[in-house]
């Protein structure tokens, strides 16, 4: 696969901060878990990170969120940060977090009591594996591109705060990857990305 061309304005790319089943290591996907304290002190920090990268050049912005619980409280943090009013940031579903159907709410350790293999045939098949009841990654990947393909041809820099897995993908789109090498992407909260023209660069963001 090759990189998304066309990509000649940054795409700054945040995760939510970190939630309860994070702590708990419990697969969330289109459930949601609220942020804790750790997690609200990594979005204010990613938003005082991304006032002065957004601070670097003039120009509008675009900023896009999942509509998930956590992401809209993340983004609200972070906004607050920037100064930006509420009003300015949309929702778009195309973001949501990869759909783990039956698994949602449980750890790995409660998945591998009745699906013993689970990891193992996820790494097998990174790109057609699919939870029970859940999302195959190409059906993510899909999705994925069409936000990147609509970022694109806006030309206009945007701000996207997502998920973990969903926000590899537009990432790994981004850089030419493969599913396998989008599986294994490092996935932060506690800093973000800037992507441009087949490039990133990852931002720290120091938090209280």
């Amino acid at each position: 696969m090759t990189a998304t061309p066309g990509l000649v304005v940054p795409l700054y790319m945040l995760r939510h901060g970190e939630t309860a089943w994070n702590t708990e290591r419990r697969m969330q996907g289109t459930k949601n878990s609220d942020l804790t304290e750790r997690g609200r002190a990594q979005a204010r920090a990613m938003g005082r990170a991304l006032k002065a990268e957004l601070a670097r050049e003039a120009g509008s912005t675009i900023f896009l969120r999942s509509p998930l619980g956590r992401v809209r409280e993340t983004s609200e943090i972070v906004g607050h940060e920037l100064g930006l009013d509420p009003s300015r940031w949309r929702d778009d579903p195309r973001l949501a977090e990869l759909g783990y159907g039956e698994w949602e709410g449980f750890s790995w350790k409660e998945i591998e009591v009745t699906h013993p293999t689970a990891l193992a045939d996820w790494r097998a098949d990174p790109h057609g594996f699919s939870p029970p009841g859940g999302e195959t990654h190409f059906e993510l990947r899909r999705r994925s591109a069409g936000v990147l393909a609509d970022i694109v041809a806006s030309q206009t820099r945007t701000v996207i705060v997502g998920h973990g897995v969903s926000g590899a993908v537009v990432r790994g789109l981004n850089l030419g990857l493969d599913a396998r090498a989008m599986f294994v992407l490092e996935k932060p909260q506690d800093a973000f990305f800037r992507l441009l023209a087949g490039r990133e660069e990852r931002i720290e963001a120091v938090f209280d």
